[in-house]
């Protein structure tokens, strides 16, 4: 192209219009212009039409290339390419000539002509491509390096009376260069005006998507998210930020998002928050009132206190000295902080320690595969580790499928949000069916299921009630020789508003000028007002993990308990943590120790229950072959860990393909495993364990005996003989209702035995009719004599294997 440029020295591409309109890009062509047809060209700008070009140069390119090296850059390149070719058949579908080429890295054209256009039309369309690619390269580059890149455009337009096409070529292209060194005059664009009106008009709509707590389902918070009007050029976000950034109109905008985020919200629950996107800049913005927040919020029945800003790590704060300090100050009013796009933006953490954020969320480009990546992993567990060492909570953005989801619940991940939740909506969304079963199977999974059973309703205590008008002298009495763990909850129409320990109550009063500021004052002015909430249906462990995570002042503040919003009573933190003390102790006596599964006794406590509620359920017990030969040649370490492979891959598959109701998960002993199912699932559950676990036990032998296929090993009768890599071997056996467990348990050594004699990873399911159901115990015995007796013909069982 430079070349061409020169002097157009062999050709010039063009599309040029079919002959008949039609639609999409199939009705044009791109072909090689030839020197008869340039004269074509050249009578094209002599009927006067309008032939433009139009240069992009991404600033500093070369310096970025240095550094990053040419993998990184190539990928901004591309963006780039394809942003040009997306706008050319979009915005240039009708223009008689429409041509993208890259001069050099970082600099790139479109050459473009119409015989409707004016300047004015052709400067308004620059900007808007500008805007356009400038997002794009922004979001890639601050996604790959944290840096940000910025993006220059200018136009130039071929001179009808140059003496040559390729001297108008030259002409134009040092016009257009000229013009992005100079940047735009956008505030002589319509562009601008557009912009004015949006905002002055309260344009801008709202959409919001729900935050959700990764253990219980629940929904924690709506983030509003932005939007311009439809099919207009600013109805990105980022487009419309960008833009709003360049003509100095960040705050304006800001404030009008606010204001539609506030105002179309709607009712939330009780423990519910709003979460609102606040540019840095703006909150040192002598404009930026607390008040008129404070005063909207008023309208629409909410409180600082059900307010998170949310702050973006993508913009730097120059004046962070300012910024901390106006930080402190809505603080105080109630305001709770999260910060944005952790791991892509300027300050990473050390700004964040600074900040002290209640919620920490992880840009997506952390999130995304995370099932697949295993940096990706250390980094989320690194981040983990962080939030509950400075006490805020994390939330993992951009979850885009049920994968990505169960790593993060597994991981400890506090909160989730992305299209895999819920898509932003107007009106606000609620989960979809897959994600409530997702939950419903257990959330976290079948460990935290078997925790603990108490919920907070069965530790609650009634706490003595004030107004916030009851000064704080009256609350000191109310509170004497309660102790330094004694509380008040403050409350307004039978829901509380907040809380007052007796320890922070003696620390205000104590300090300088402490009593003759406050002793008289209403306690308001004293309260905690965003104490820990919990309802009374909320399992007790969570609200523990909850409270532990608070900053070091308010670890052992008690936990205000309420129904459906309305006080029921509080919680201590010692309370909680002696009856979790006690279930821990309990469990830990049924637990196996090697796979932390339950053992035994509560095996048989589960078959029990379930042959006692007459509904039908599957038993699936597990059993590995060849594993004595395993253990003998490669030790009882590797072999435990074998047995721990086994324990995790049942766990995952009760959970991925259990269903409604929480499947059980146990182990018997050694190798000896068994899941308790609803019937219909229990062939999928084997069909991913045979599948599974024979990828993955192969990882636990030697390369060599890996690639064989077997060992060598003395055999029971001390020859050396060849054995196969380890297997499982999986029988299925229906219980129909109640029914005699000796029996069941006789009936599955049957199938089981069958399942071994079936070569590598298999599952059989015993088709004679299932165990109990009407006289449970004759039901039984009878199908156990009829096996029996025909024990070593495959006719009564149906068999199903896997390899």
């Amino acid at each position: 192209m430079l070349e061409t440029l020169r002097g157009f020295g062999s050709g010039l591409f063009v599309r040029e219009q079919a002959a008949q309109p039609a639609v999409g890009r199939g009705a044009r062509t791109l072909r090689f212009l030839q020197p008869g047809e340039r004269r074509s060209l050249e009578g094209y700008l002599a009927a006067g039409n309008m032939l433009a070009l139009i240069y992009l140069e991404i600033e500093n390119f070369q310096v970025f290339a240095d550094v990053y090296g040419g993998l990184v850059a190539g990928r901004i390149q591309d963006i780039v390419q394809q942003e040009l070719e997306a706008l050319r058949d979009e915005q240039l579908v009708n223009c008689r000539v429409s041509y993208v080429e890259t001069l050099e890295p970082g600099r790139h054209l479109l050459l473009c002509g119409d015989a409707h256009w004016d300047e004015g039309y052709l400067g308004e369309l620059v900007l808007a491509i500008r805007l356009r690619v400038k997002s794009r390269v922004k979001q890639e580059s601050l996604n790959l390096t944290g840096q940000s890149l910025n993006v220059l455009a200018g136009y130039g337009l071929f001179d009808r009376t140059a003496g040559s096409l390729g001297d108008a070529v030259f002409a134009a292209l040092s016009d257009a260069r000229r013009v992005a060194a100079g940047a735009l005059d956008v505030t002589k664009l319509s562009l601008l005006k557009e912009f004015r009106e949006i905002v002055s008009d309260r344009l801008i709509r709202s959409a919001y998507q729900p935050i959700v707590d990764l253990d219980s389902g629940s929904i924690l918070a709506w983030e509003a998210l932005a939007r311009g009007p439809e099919a207009s050029h600013f109805q990105s976000p980022a487009v419309l930020f960008d833009f709003a950034e360049e003509v100095d109109q960040v705050f304006a905008l800001e404030q009008s998002c606010r204001e539609s985020a506030i105002h179309r919200l709607g009712t939330i629950g009780q423990e519910q928050k709003l979460f609102l996107n606040i540019h840095p800049r703006t909150m040192v913005d002598p404009a930026f009132s607390p008040g008129e927040t404070v005063r909207l919020l008023g309208k629409s029945g909410l409180t600082p206190a059900d307010v998170v800003l949310e702050i973006t790590e993508r913009h730097s704060v120059r004046d962070f000295a300012l910024f901390h300090r106006t930080l402190d100050h809505y603080r105080s009013q109630g305001f709770q902080v999260a910060v944005d796009d952790v791991g892509t933006g300027y300050s990473g953490l050390w700004s964040i320690a600074e900040i002290r954020p209640e919620y920490l969320k992880v840009d997506m480009s952390l999130v995304r595969e995370i099932d697949h990546n295993p940096v990706k992993r250390a980094l989320m567990e690194t981040l983990v580790t962080f939030s509950d060492n400075i006490g805020c909570q994390l939330i993992a953005e951009g979850i885009e499928n049920e994968g990505e989801l169960a790593t993060l619940m597994r991981m400890g991940v506090h909160y989730g949000q992305g299209f895999f939740l819920a898509r932003p909506g107007y009106p606000k969304p609620g989960l979809p069916p897959e994600v409530q079963r997702h939950f419903s199977r257990g959330g976290r999974g079948m460990v935290a299921d078997r925790k603990l059973s108490a919920v907070m309703r069965d530790l609650v205590e009634t706490a003595p009630t004030v107004t916030q008008e009851t000064s704080v002298s009256e609350v000191k009495e109310l509170l004497r020789g309660a102790g330094p763990m004694g509380c008040v909850v403050v409350v307004r129409a039978e829901r509380p508003v907040g809380l007052v320990m007796n320890h922070h109550l003696d620390q205000a009063l104590s300090s300088q000028y402490g009593l003759a500021l406050y002793y008289n004052r209403p306690v308001s002015l004293i309260m905690d007002p965003s104490p820990l909430y919990a309802e009374g249906t909320t399992a007790v462990e969570n609200v523990a993990r909850e409270a532990m995570k608070r900053k070091k002042a308010k670890v052992f503040d008690h936990i205000v308990v309420t129904e459906r919003g309305h006080l029921a009573g509080v919680v201590s933190v010692q309370h909680m943590m002696d009856v979790i003390a006690t279930a821990q102790v309990e469990m830990a006596k049924g637990m196996n120790p090697l796979s932390g599964l339950p053992g035994n006794v509560a095996i048989e406590l589960e078959l029990e229950r379930r042959c006692n509620t007459g509904a039908p359920f599957a038993v699936i017990y597990a059993d590995l072959d060849n594993f004595k030969v395993y253990n003998d040649t490669y030790g009882f370490k590797n072999g435990d860990q074998v047995i721990l492979l086994l324990s995790r891959v049942m766990d995952w598959a009760a959970r991925r393909h259990g269903g409604m109701q929480r499947d059980f998960v146990g182990h018997i002993g050694g190798d000896d495993m068994v899941i308790m199912c609803e019937q219909d699932r229990a062939e999928r559950i084997c069909k991913a364990i045979v599948r599974c676990f024979g990828r993955l036990v192969r990882r636990c032998y030697m390369p060599s005996d890996r690639q064989r296929g077997w060992i060598e090993c003395k055999s029971r009768e001390g020859e050396m003989r060849r054995f196969p890599l380890v297997s499982v071997s999986l029988a299925i056996v229906d219980c129909m209702g109640v029914c005699d467990l000796s029996a069941l348990g006789h009936r599955a050594a049957e199938v089981k035995k069958y399942a071994k004699s079936i070569d590598g990873n298999s599952f059989v399911r015993d088709r004679r009719g299932g165990v109990g159901g009407g006289d449970g115990k004759a039901a039984c015995a009878g199908a156990a004599l009829v096996a029996e007796d025909t024990a070593p013909r495959p006719a009564p069982l149906a068999v199903a294997a896997g390899h």
